[in-house]
């Protein structure tokens, strides 16, 4: 079923928020536009991104995506830290296996839709792939519930891969290691589209990208951001419940505490490279 947005949805966006929705939601649902971005971001966006990244980052247990089921998308689900995590771990996957999905970045209205300098990056860097936005304000909270929808038909298309937080917000506390509490957001999309989960830990990148860049420059650079990839995880028990809040939570508990178990490996990874 195709989530339509309705003219209630769009009257709780502002006018610039419309205008950078109707530009990403018309690239994206355009079969041509949506296969030459994936081609872009898999090749040009990638190229960029391992630049920054090559020597600094090392991935553990990337072979797990070979496992996925190819008849059913793919949510990759990683504890949040920076606002480029999902990048770099879909680029790292762009090199290892090709332009295997049309990726999407669910984010925050704020700037990227909010601001008419959002299009300037969301377009040219990020190849129109930060969609569909949420809102934050509680008011305006049936614009979620279609974004909600368009997220479950993404995730009914095999050919899609949406890389999701289930902690719902950045975790800026001192300690990467403490995870956030899990939202049951990431639960119902589970529930409603059945896809394949593949869970994700990394301990996050410096807040400021240049950093990074100039860490990875240096020809005596070595690894500090280690990305650990778990196996496919199985919901069978728990897709047998009622729909609702509770098994929603649930499910997205179940996600946390296994990327929590990949925190705890990440650890052990990181001794050895001390």
């Amino acid at each position: 079923m195709e989530a339509r947005v309705t003219s209630q949805a769009l009257k709780a966006l502002t006018a610039v928020e419309r205008f950078n929705f109707y530009v990403t939601n018309t690239l994206n649902r355009t079969p041509l536009t949506r296969r030459l971005l994936t081609r872009l971001l898999a090749t040009l966006g990638t190229a960029w991104v391992e630049f920054g990244t090559s020597r600094t980052v090392l991935d553990h247990g990337f072979d797990n995506f070979a496992k996925i089921d190819p008849d059913r998308a793919v949510l990759l689900v990683a504890n949040h830290r920076t606002f480029y995590d999902q990048f770099v771990i879909s680029a790292r996957l762009f090199r290892l296996y090709g332009p295997h999905h049309n990726v999407y970045f669910p984010v925050r209205a704020n700037f990227f839709y909010d601001n008419p300098l959002g299009l300037l990056v969301n377009l040219p860097v990020a190849m129109g792939v930060m969609y569909p936005p949420f809102v934050r304000d509680r008011k305006r909270l049936r614009w979620n519930a279609f974004a909600t929808d368009l997220l479950v038909e993404l995730l009914q298309d095999p050919h899609n891969m949406v890389g999701f937080h289930p902690e719902g917000t950045r975790n800026r506390g001192p300690d990467p290691y403490e995870l956030l509490p899990a939202k049951p957001g990431c639960g119902e999309l589970i529930y409603r589209s059945r896809p394949n989960v593949l869970p994700v830990f990394l301990q996050g990148f410096p807040k400021n990208a240049f950093t990074l860049v100039k860490a990875n420059l240096r020809r005596d650079s070595s690894p500090f951001v280690h990305m650990v990839m778990g196996e496919p995880l199985d919901f069978s028990e728990e897709l047998q419940l009622p729909a609702g809040r509770k098994t929603y939570l649930l499910i997205s508990r179940k996600v946390m505490q296994r990327i929590a178990e990949l925190s705890q490996l990440e650890r052990e990874i990181r001794q050895r490279y001390q």
